[in-house]
């Protein structure tokens, strides 16, 4: 067969991977309902539609109301709220369909070759995965797809009269949708910075040229950076709402760095600890490297629009996690226009002597990355979990998340009418604002800006912390009523549950897996407190039909959960028993097992509590806690050697975590083991070197059983860590003493009471 033949069978070939990508990607676009911040735009929707007015200040809190707020997404809150209304979850879920499509159409036309289909191929899968972690209902989904459309135009249709009205209509719609929206004009700058590059300065190679543009579409783009600028002040704010998105970018520099410290979605997702790591945002690293590497091969010809582009979505994207999408199509860009300017010769060494058989190599590798695929999808199809309501399996593509939100508990305020202002987790308020506002008014949600650093760093020691003081202003300065622990999606902190579960003035109405739910002793909540209030120390395990169930895997996390929550209150008896019905479903449940593990440790019946960590060890292998929680019921068995294994195989799975070695340490220290005991306490003490209680703790256990010399070396490295020297010399008085070394001893005695002049014991010891 001649060389055309297999040159049109490498092409027609090479359609359905390319195909196959879009398939793919249509069918995740139909992921389930899962996002937290989706509710709180449908609830602002709703409350825009309804009352026909968009809000300047803060209407959903308790805490902030009145606080001005500049609602940069009021035009998406609108559209995802009327089309919830009319047709629901499902409605939502094709919308995120269609802007993923049209997202991904400019993204084909504006790479498409035939000659480069193979790499294109590639690539566009690449950015597919990347990208599909944003499929999440969210105004990010119009920024994309406009973000992709300006490049579509900016790239390919400059020279066209209808791309400026294209590009102010879009800059309208995105200043109205997503605070993104700063990026239309930041393209065009970029664009006009590179082009006076390419006209006024001396640049390397063949720069100067490569993808300039001729004077008329220079005075295009001119004119379009000026248009665009004016169409970000149409929106309800004018200049406010125009420059907020840069304030609120410019201020995370300084108290609201908070959040990027504890909102997943705002983590960097590179550092040293996961950049050469293919566990986490594997394809993002290749897309990284891939389009880095264009940039060698292309050296000579490099537009320099394409590399200032790369350069500042390769810095935004570092920042946070949640902007790897942008550079991901960034990077398909620069790739694009990279490679249409390299031959395969200047990538593949290997020579082939006959076109055909190029042609037929390249017709394999894409059916070979068809079957890729295709095995991709069936990996995806087969994500599920099953609904322990309906007794059947549900798949994590279409309807709303059955494990994502409180949704019974939210179910109980709604069917019930219940009012007021209500504590509740950072998780929760945006759900709560799109079910139950305004008759409940939130104490935070996720407009992380509006509220600003310093109050989340107050929420933050309300809930990791359940300070109680701060809890009582709160309570008085808000006027809370009610509050919603969500435990759905995290533990309820303990010191938090105790606080309400403790406070006479707070009853739990309501109690399940998904949340704890307090209603505050006042006139209007007095009904359904009568009607409601719960006993949990009379709690009952609430039972699935085995029958139903069969043979089918199981995840018992509702029986979990409640078990859970109900040790955090020391009701260990009422935890136990659910604990068992989550056993019998699932009997190897690991979680279930380390907390039922906890419970008979707490009880200091430690070969039952060794059993369930043993087997919630096995099931967790690199579960850092469950590891722990074996070796120190070793520990408490006095069974030393089985503690030091399992001591030595954290140490060999987490060589960074100084726990380890302090506790390996005192386990030596414990088995008579000096010299080990003081060599692993030094290498912890270099790695947390301000750490002073651990190893004064060693020291104590070697004192006891009276290695005086070596309790003495333990305490003087204590020393050297600075924290606490009036204990640390009381100690080491005591060890001189009973050495006979008596003004060694009164020495350090004399050092402690100068540092700590009411201790008694040092007293007596100088006859004081």
């Amino acid at each position: 067969m001649s060389e055309n033949f297999w040159k049109k069978f490498s092409y027609w070939v090479g359609l359905l991977p390319l195909g196959a990508i879009f398939g793919l990607v249509f069918y995740l676009a139909h992921l389930e309902v899962k996002d937290l911040d989706l509710w709180l735009h449908i609830g602002v929707g709703r409350f825009i539609v309804t009352q026909g007015i968009i809000p300047f200040s803060d209407v959903l809190s308790c805490t902030i109301a009145g606080t001005p707020w500049v609602n940069h997404e009021w035009l998406f809150q609108v559209i995802a709220y009327n089309i919830f209304q009319n047709w629901g979850p499902e409605g939502l879920i094709q919308m995120q369909v269609v802007l993923v499509t049209l997202t991904m159409t400019l993204l084909l036309l504006l790479g498409y070759n035939k000659d480069k289909q193979l790499m294109l191929i590639f690539v566009l899968y690449l950015v597919s995965i990347v990208y599909q972690q944003r499929f999440t209902i969210r105004p990010d989904l119009y920024s994309l797809f406009f973000f992709a459309f300006y490049i579509f135009v900016l790239s390919l249709h400059i020279d066209k009269k209808w791309s400026v009205a294209a590009l102010v209509i879009t800059q309208i719609l995105w200043s109205n949708i997503h605070g993104f929206f700063f990026f239309g004009p930041l393209f065009v700058l970029i664009g006009l910075v590179s082009e006076w590059l390419k006209r006024h300065a001396r640049l390397p190679y063949e720069w100067n040229k490569s993808g300039r543009l001729n004077d008329k579409e220079y005075k295009r783009l001119k004119a379009i950076l000026v248009f665009v600028v004016l169409a970000c002040l149409v929106n309800p704010y004018t200049f406010e709402g125009a420059w907020y998105p840069l304030r609120v970018f410019f201020s995370f520099s300084g108290e609201n760095k908070v959040f990027f410290e504890h909102i997943q979605e705002l983590q960097r997702p590179l550092h040293w600890g996961t950049l050469f790591s293919s566990d986490e945002f594997v394809f993002y690293k290749i897309l990284i490297l891939i389009s880095a590497v264009t940039f060698i091969f292309n050296r000579r010809q490099i537009d320099i629009s394409a590399l200032l582009f790369w350069l500042v979505f390769f810095i935004f994207s570092i920042q946070a996690s949640r902007n790897m999408a942008f550079f991901a199509l960034a990077a398909y860009m620069v790739i694009i226009t990279n490679v249409l300017s390299i031959s395969c010769k200047d990538i593949i060494p290997l020579r082939f002597t006959d076109k055909k058989f190029m042609h037929l190599t390249s017709a394999v590798v894409k059916l070979l990355f068809l079957a890729w695929i295709f095995q991709s999808a069936e990996g995806y199809a087969l994500q599920g979990y099953y609904d322990l309501d309906k007794y059947e399996r549900k798949s994590e593509f279409g309807g709303v998340s059955l494990r994502s939100y409180p949704d019974k508990a939210v179910d109980f305020l709604v069917r019930n009418d219940i009012r007021g202002n209500f504590f509740n987790d950072f998780n929760s308020g945006a759900y709560l604002v799109g079910r139950v506002f305004p008759r409940i008014k939130v104490f935070i949600d996720g407009r992380t800006e509006v509220y600003g650093g310093k109050f989340f760093d107050q929420y933050r020691k309300l809930w990791e912390e359940g300070d109680r003081a701060l809890f009582e202003e709160a309570i008085n300065k808000y006027h809370l009523t009610g509050a919603l622990l969500n435990s759905v999606r995290q533990h309820i902190p303990k010191k938090v549950l105790k606080y309400f579960y403790g406070n006479k003035d707070w009853v739990v109405v309501y109690f399940d897996y998904d949340a704890v739910i307090f209603l505050r002793r006042v006139p209007e909540n007095q009904a359904y407190i009568d009607q409601f209030a719960v006993d949990l120390a009379q709690w009952q395990p609430i039972k699935l039909d085995m029958f139903k169930l069969g043979a089918s895997p199981v995840s018992p996390f509702p029986n979990y959960f409640r078990a859970f929550t109900l040790e955090s209150l020391d009701l260990d008896d009422q935890s136990l028993a659910e604990a068992q019905e989550a056993i019998k479903i699932a009997p190897g449940y690991s979680d279930t097992h380390e907390l039922m593990g906890k419970i008979y440790s707490k009880r200091k019946q430690y070969d039952e509590a060794f059993m369930h960590f043993r087997v919630a060890a096995l099931g967790m292998p690199n579960n850092k806690q469950a590891r722990y929680n074996l070796a120190l019921c070793y520990f408490d068995m006095g069974k030393y050697e089985g503690a030091i294994k399992q001591y030595l195989r954290i140490i060999e799975l987490w060589p960074t975590d100084p726990k380890g070695y302090f506790l390996l340490a005192k386990t030596y220290a414990k088995d008579q083991q000096y010299d080990r005991a003081v060599n692993t306490l030094r290498k912890a003490h270099q790695m947390r070197p301000d750490d002073a209680q651990d190893i004064v703790g060693v020291g104590d256990i070697i004192y006891d059983q009276g290695n005086y010399a070596k309790a003495k070396d333990v305490y003087a490295l204590a020393l050297e860590t600075r924290k606490d020297p009036g204990l640390v010399h009381k100690k080491l008085g005591f060890v001189y003493k009973v050495m006979g070394e008596q003004p060694k001893a009164l020495e350090e005695f004399r050092q402690s009471f100068a540092i700590n002049a009411v201790d008694n014991e040092v007293k007596k010891e100088l006859g004081l």
